[in-house]
């Protein structure tokens, strides 16, 4: 995708690219390089919507696609309000061998 300004907006292509490309990080450690770039910047995703539209399941998904694809992802519980919020995300998190950050229910939603 790219709009009339020429800024691409395909961040999981922009994401497996960078890694590709081995820009900074360990990979260019590994590479003969002498120290690690501070390009190597990890990305943010975040997701919103209302109640019930698969904000959960599309996040999985995404996941997913970024370890197959080479990269380490790291799933966040950041609604600490709904019932089951937390656990509903564990279970992908647990299907999908990757690592989940909460700090559990009723805390403020910007300090996780």
């Amino acid at each position: 995708l790219r709009p009339t300004h020429g800024k691409d907006v395909d961040v999981l292509h922009s994401v497996v690219a960078k890694r590709e490309r081995g820009s900074g990080g360990l990979s260019a450690l590994f590479a003969g390089g002498s120290k690690a770039s501070s390009n190597n910047r990890p990305y943010t995703i975040v997701m919103i919507g209302i109640n019930g539209v698969g904000k959960s399941t599309s996040l999985a998904k995404i996941a997913y696609y970024l370890k197959a694809n080479g990269c380490s992802p790291l799933l966040a519980a950041c609604d600490t309000f709904r019932s089951g919020a937390v656990e509903q995300l564990s279970v992908h998190a647990k299907c999908l061998d990757l690592p989940l950050y909460h700090k559990g229910y009723a805390k403020d939603p910007s300090a996780v």
